[in-house]
């Protein structure tokens, strides 16, 4: 099954210096090093996305909108993944259903999943190549939800609602990778300098490492969280795992030893600037770290937002 999707740019106004291109505050922010990391507002209320983020091999933001729950239609009702660069921010692929996640390969062919929504029993895993036009790459039973692909453009699955991780080779070969009781939940996920896949359960606050044979195991335990509404997504950055808080409003930071601590915020529900701890977050659930700039992007599924940190 293939379809096109048609590409449309999007114009909006940036809360952090009232333009409606990127321009000038995202080259100011990412312009250098910072001793004392603060939390920014790079884009507020007209941010369009409220769930998983990835960047890209060059920098690229991508920004997947799940949406809200839409009564009526008894589902949620994002449509689009978006791409956020200095010029500007455009739908990347729409036309879609609830997407979650996304990771772009070397080849500029972006993946997500789509169509799970509320019925939890399975949902689609999309590739859109550069020219726009889409195909399925495969059903994935449950509810597919966080990627994240290695340097070999191999693809890895967390699964919300199945306990399964999936494996999807550039070929488009699927398979399970791990089947494990501990998985079911799972939605943010990244690989370790090791070739580990480490995922977070939303359910459980557990940080978990698959080993490249599917072995699975516990790295620690996020405390005092919400049960049933405790972690949105994760990223591994400099050594550690930042994972957000979406029913407590922080930012934790896991070490692989298993310890945690809050890394930003102070729990309280919104979205002030400043110092670590200072800072306010609404339900914080995208996360995403760019490397080579040493900036970890953040998205919100309360008020609307790309929140960042600067290393």
């Amino acid at each position: 099954m293939k379809k096109r999707r048609s590409f449309s740019t999007i114009t909006f106004a940036f809360a952090c210096c009232g333009m409606l291109l990127l321009n000038s505050c995202i080259k100011d922010y990412i312009g250098g090093g910072k001793k004392n990391p603060k939390v920014s507002t790079l884009i507020g209320s007209d941010f369009p996305a409220n769930d998983g983020l990835h960047v890209g091999p060059y920098g690229t933001l991508f920004a997947s909108n799940f949406g809200v729950f839409d009564p009526e239609l008894n589902k949620y009702n994002g449509t689009t993944v978006f791409e956020v660069t200095k010029r500007g921010i455009r739908a990347r692929a729409e036309g879609f259903e609830a997407p979650m996640g996304s990771v772009l390969d070397r080849q500029g062919n972006l993946y997500f999943n789509t169509e799970n929504n509320n019925d939890a029993v399975s949902g689609v895993l999309v590739k859109v190549a550069p020219d726009g036009t889409s195909e399925t790459v495969g059903e994935i039973a449950g509810w597919p939800s966080g990627l994240a692909i290695d340097d070999d453009n191999v693809l890895y699955v967390a699964n919300f609602f199945a306990p399964t991780l999936h494996k999807v080779l550039p070929d488009g070969t699927l398979s399970v990778l791990a089947t494990d009781d501990r998985l079911f939940g799972c939605v943010g996920i990244d690989i370790d300098d090791e070739g580990n896949i480490i995922t977070a359960n939303f359910f459980t606050a557990d940080i978990l490492k698959v080993t490249p044979d599917g072995t699975v195991s516990l790295i620690a335990t996020i405390p005092n969280v919400t049960q049933g509404f405790a972690i949105g997504y994760m990223t591994i950055f400099e050594g550690a795992v930042y994972a957000t808080g979406i029913s407590e409003n922080v930012i934790y930071k896991v070490a692989f030893d298993g310890s945690t601590e809050i890394f930003a915020g102070t729990g309280e529900n919104g979205s002030t600037d400043g110092k670590l701890l200072e800072a306010t977050f609404s339900q914080p659930n995208g996360i995403a770290a760019d490397e080579r700039k040493r900036i970890l992007y953040i998205s919100q599924f309360g008020e609307a937002g790309l929140r960042a940190i600067k290393f």
